[in-house]
């Protein structure tokens, strides 16, 4: 079967021919159809997968993962920054790019480098853009010393810190214009130091980006990007095929096949280091007063009802598998291959869980956006029927943005969680679930962390020695798992679909880079 043989690859990369595209000495134009575009391209207030398929192209991080030489990106490598160095127990200093400027011609120096991870923006009391305080934790001063070198120093020695700047928080943005303009139009006319710059962006409609030609790095493969939103498969297709789009996101399980017989079309698929999930909303604000959900043992009772494995099969065949809670292979040594959940797959303990439970039979309501993760929809009607036959009732509304998804009341949200960090269960585990994180802070944030989780967290964030981050590690999934504020599917797997000529490889991330370190156009 097709999806077998390809599901065992990190990435596949299909070889193929282009000559209409490669005319003449012209650059051509890549047009990518998505299902999703974030409101804003501010990198960090846009923290997203979709938001991931347009950053890197635009901005750049101070410090990159090598996915182009290593599939899983364990290697850092440099950015905007040429050099790192831990210069005291707290203090890194890092040596910035020289002659590199942003699009609108303005030099990047490590004023703007010091501003885009400064208290202002990121980890202040009233910070620009909230959503990084997480990932900046630990911050206490970040200072320009010359025009090319920047210290940043922790309030505690973090040898873990230096890989925050591969993630959103370590793109470069300008000063001056970024405060001139504020957040609010920066997100909506976004200014970086990458290959192509952004000249229209309507969140409902595309965004197309340029080709930057006093790009420091070099030229680049395309005169133009544009990333036009499609929600419908059927219509990303029929374009894939007439030729109106170079790419395409998202293929139906049941379509791959297809989309590999199609004449003039290359098939890539591979799973990635995301985890799709619904969160528990645990919370009785915003008039959930009476929330069902607000009990553990309902949670538990609704997670261990579900033959989660045998699901993940059912949809993916042997393309992906269900994870046990912060237990993924991604993070080298912690990873525990033996290891089960503490609420794993048990009807009768669910049963028992239930009964226990204050439940009476409420509709819970179950937020999910339309067509955004493959198979999401058709694992939550299974999961609606077997929480049925338990006694569970569950209304799953289908919405067309996380705009609507987010308004409340709601019991259950669909997610997804980024495990891309490093080796280490630090940002899935501490910071996305810490008290900085979108699930407690956002407007749709759906837990309180507890004092024990808190705890364990701290250890695990300034921990030294490995046994000492580990101990607190297993601390941390016990606590989790305990409240249950959430259940993890399935390792995602993504799938793209392209026309010949083009070579795309973009390893294990979901970030989409369309450079030549990833692309490769044939004659």
């Amino acid at each position: 079967m097709l999806f077998k043989r390809l599901c065992f690859t990190s990435a596949l990369a299909l070889s193929v021919s282009f000559p209409a595209m490669l005319a003449a000495q012209d650059r051509p134009t890549l047009t990518f159809a998505v299902d999703n575009l974030w409101p804003t391209m501010d990198p960090v207030i846009g923290i997203s997968t979709t938001g991931g398929r347009v950053h890197s192209n635009i901005f750049e991080t101070l410090i990159e993962r090598n996915y182009f030489e290593d599939p899983n990106g364990n290697d850092l490598i440099p950015g905007l920054a040429t050099a790192w160095e831990r210069t005291s127990p707290t203090v890194w200093t890092l040596n910035i790019r020289e002659g590199v400027t942003f699009h609108n011609g303005d030099p990047m120096t490590a004023a703007d480098v010091a501003f885009s991870l400064s208290e202002a923006r990121l980890w202040g009391d009233a910070p620009m853009a909230p959503r990084g305080a997480s990932f900046a934790k630990g911050l206490v001063r970040v200072e320009a010393v010359d025009d090319y070198t920047v210290e940043l120093e922790t309030e505690f020695p973090d040898a873990s810190f230096i890989a925050r700047l591969t993630t959103p928080i370590g793109f470069v943005l300008p000063q001056a214009y970024y405060e001139t303009v504020g957040t609010e139009e920066f997100g909506q006319n976004p200014i970086g130091t990458g290959p192509y710059q952004v000249v229209e962006f309507d969140p409902s409609t595309r965004l197309v980006a340029e080709a930057y030609d006093d790009y420091w790095g070099g030229d680049q493969l395309f005169d133009a990007i544009s990333w036009n939103v499609v929600s419908e498969y059927s219509t990303r297709y029929a374009g894939l095929v007439s030729g109106e789009f170079d790419l395409i996101v998202n293929i139906p399980t049941d379509q791959l096949e297809v989309v590999e017989s199609t004449p003039g079309v290359s098939l890539l698929v591979s799973q990635v280091g995301n985890y799709p999930m619904f969160a528990f909303n645990t919370l009785d604000i915003d008039g959930m007063e009476d929330n069902p959900m607000m009990d553990a043992d309902l949670r538990k009772a609704m997670v261990m009802a579900i033959d989660m494995d045998t699901l993940a099969r059912a949809l993916w065949d042997d393309a992906t598998y269900a994870p046990t809670p912060f237990n993924f292979p991604e993070y080298g040594d912690y990873h525990d291959p033996d290891r089960e959940a503490t609420y794993g797959y048990d009807p009768e303990r669910a049963a028992e869980f239930l009964e226990r439970s204050g439940y009476d039979g409420e509709t819970l309501r179950w937020h999910i956006v339309r067509g955004f993760y493959p198979n999401y929809e058709t694992a939550a009607e299974f999961m609606v029927e077997t929480w049925a036959e338990l006694g569970i009732n569950v209304e799953i509304r289908i919405l067309d943005n996380f705009a609507l998804a987010y308004e409340r009341p709601f019991h259950l949200l669909n997610m997804s969680m980024s495990s891309e960090f490093t080796g280490d269960p630090y940002r899935p585990l501490w910071l996305d679930w810490g008290p900085g994180s979108n699930r407690v802070i956002a407007s749709h944030r759906t837990w309180v962390p507890t004092d024990d989780f808190l705890e364990a967290g701290e250890r695990f964030a300034r921990a030294q020695e490995f046994d000492e981050r580990y101990a607190a590690y297993l601390d941390l999934v016990a606590e989790w798992e305990d409240v249950t504020p959430a259940m993890y599917l399935w390792r995602n797997v993504q799938s793209f679909g392209m026309r010949d000529g083009l070579e795309f490889d973009p390893g294990s991330t979901q970030v989409t880079v369309f450079d030549e370190r990833y692309v490769t156009l044939t004659d």
